[in-house]
Formats: C-alpha cells, structure tokens, sequence
C-alpha cells in the first residue's frame, strides 16, 4: 500500500467520517448509520486451499477498511476500499474480496460450535441455519482523471453478450456491480454532514491553484486548523506531497493552518511561472530581435531584441554585437539568431560579463 492510500486509509478510518461517507453515499443524506454503531473487524482474509492432488496453496487478502455495524442487533460488514488510480478489473477484485469475508462468517461460525453436526453440516462446514451478515463495499475513488472502468461485472464479457445473449446471461449468471464513490465529482455534496462536504466540494478546484486557494480562504473556519490526519489525505488528493511541505505543528500533533500552506503552495508557484517567465522572456527576445536584424536590419532586430531582454542583457547583447560587427563574424550572429543558447558562450569568448 503506497503512501496515499494509507493516509486516506487513516483518515476515512475515523467512525465519523465512514459513517458519513456511507450516509451520503447509500442513504442520499439520512443518518442512518451512526458513528458510535461501528466497531473495527479484522481487515485480513486468509485461506488455505487444497488443489485436487492434494497440494496445498494459501489466499491472503487485506481489505483497507471494514467496520461492523451493530444497532440492537448486528447489521451489516461495511467496508471501503480506496483506489488512487483506476482498477480495470474492480469487480473481480471486489467479489473476492466480498466472497472472502462473507468465508470469514461462515469459518467463526463453525469455530464457535460444532455439536450434533448432520453429516451435510459437517462435509459443508457450516450449519444449516448459520446466518451471516450482508456486506456493503464502496470504492473510494480519488484520482484526478474520471473512472473509465466498468463498473460490474458484465462490463468485462465480449460485446456479443449485449445482444441477444442478455436474457440467457442475466438468468444463469449473476452479475456484481462495484459502489463507486468518485470523490472529486460528487454531485451532491451537502448529502454529507461531516467534514467530508467541504473536502469534496475543494477537489473540484484542485485543478487550479488560485480558486483553489480562494476556496479554502472562503472556508478558512475550517482550514485554518486542521488535524494531522486531514492534512495528510489533503496532501494526498492534491498530489502534493513534496509540495505541501511537513510542518512542525503535524510534528507536534497540533491543528495546522492549511491556509497559510496551500498559500505558500500558490506563492512558490507564482514565483517559478515568473522565474521561468523571465527566462523564456529574455531567449525570446533575443531570437526575435536577431531573427529581425537579419531580416530587416541588424540595427531595428536589435533594438527589438533589447527591448524584451534585461538590462544586463541589453549592455552584454550590445557589446557582443559591436565584437561581433568588428570581426565580420556573421555566421555567429546567424547561428545567435537560431540558437540563443550561445549567447553565454560568445560571450565568455570575448570576456563580456
């Protein structure tokens, strides 16, 4: 599990927030999940297989979150499992996981007590009256790019069996369709009571800094103090995790001023745009203003060329120029005008700095 997933992990891992999550996503809004029902469950599924020669293979599988909901009675497995990138094969991926957990049911059932077996009970290892728990799997999906998988499983047949096929395949083989939770194209957001609102409605700015940095600004109540947690997952919707830098207060466990960081975020990046904006400035306006003095004359090419440089570059292009003039080296001042790269060369040549 690479670095993202675990701190979204960490932070959906809070009751409040996977119920909410589960509240706006399966109940449009309506608490009916509440935070103090849900108890953590083992997120390890594991089996030993025995081929038909005998030889025996193990299955492992670790599902990223699961929770057991219990009201005044046991409920349901809820669970959520988190991509960052599109999984092709999520439906697949999704039915053996689900298989495996409802396996698990199943397995504690048979530890807890196996007198008076009938003989079917004993050969299926499970009783006949064992009932176990539904479970509901959402796939929380966090990538900037739309999800362009399918979503069950009959999205993975060949196209034929869209055809007349359909009826015969929808009788005789179950479909599994995946619960997908696209986080930066929630349509609804307001369904969702916790912080989970105001953190899907920013994902869809994230794609520009500065109404990004406008939204947070507008929300800062909120972001002006959040918890260590929060601010790993923000880094991690963002892709920001070189970025948005490790702040002392994450170190210490205090609430940290997200404003202040996506601030510098935005800020560095001005800088670097202007940076680079002043040297792509300079090269483009010395390979214009030669480009032109060929053309129309080196003398109108220059000062065109002057105007859109430094001024150090203004005193250097000028006395390179006058070198240049002085030493019929005309083939430099074509080779100058298809490739600014040599302007520092020419001039350490004739000691212009």
């Amino acid at each position: 599990m690479g670095k993202n997933d675990i701190a979204v992990k960490r932070w959906l891992s809070d009751k409040n927030r996977f119920a909410d999550l589960f509240n706006g996503t399966v109940f449009q809004g309506k608490e009916i999940v509440r935070a103090e029902e849900l108890a953590p469950v083992e997120r390890e599924s594991a089996r030993i297989l025995t081929d038909k020669n005998g030889n025996l293979c193990g299955l492992q599988r670790y599902r990223d979150i699961v929770m057991r909901w219990k009201g005044s009675a046991d409920l349901a497995l809820l669970a959520c499992e988190n991509q960052d990138s599109v999984h092709y094969g999520m439906p697949i991926r999704n039915m053996i996981y689900d298989g495996m957990t409802y396996s698990d049911q199943i397995e504690q059932w048979w530890k807890e007590g196996q007198n008076k077996l009938t003989k079917a009970e004993y050969l299926s290892r499970c009783r006949k009256d064992t009932k176990i728990l539904p479970v509901f799997t959402l796939v929380f999906y966090y990538a900037e790019a739309p999800w362009d998988g399918t979503l069950d499983l009959y999205g993975m047949f060949p196209e034929h069996f869209l055809g007349e096929e359909r009826s015969i395949l929808e009788k005789y083989v179950p479909n599994y369709h995946i619960n997908l939770v696209d986080a930066a194209r929630i349509e609804n957001p307001e369904q969702f009571k916790s912080d989970l609102q105001i953190i899907f409605s920013m994902l869809k700015y994230r794609n520009n800094k500065k109404v990004l940095k406008d939204f947070v600004n507008l929300h800062s109540d909120y972001f002006s103090n959040v918890d260590p947690d929060t601010y790993d997952a923000i880094r991690s919707f963002l892709h920001s995790e070189k970025q948005l830098k490790l702040l002392a207060a994450q170190e210490k466990g205090e609430g940290i001023n997200m404003c202040k960081a996506l601030e510098d975020l935005y800020q560095d990046g001005v800088d670097a745009g202007m940076e680079r904006g002043i040297e792509q400035g300079i090269e483009q306006g010395i390979k214009q203003g030669i480009e032109q003095g060929i053309e129309q004359g080196i003398e109108q090419g220059i000062e065109q060329g002057i105007k859109q440089g430094t001024k150090q570059t203004k005193h250097q292009f000028s006395a390179l120029l006058s070198k240049l003039l002085s030493d019929n080296r005309h083939s430099d001042l074509e080779m100058l005008a298809s490739d600014p790269s040599c302007f520092e060369q020419l001039c350490e040549q004739y000691g212009i700095s």
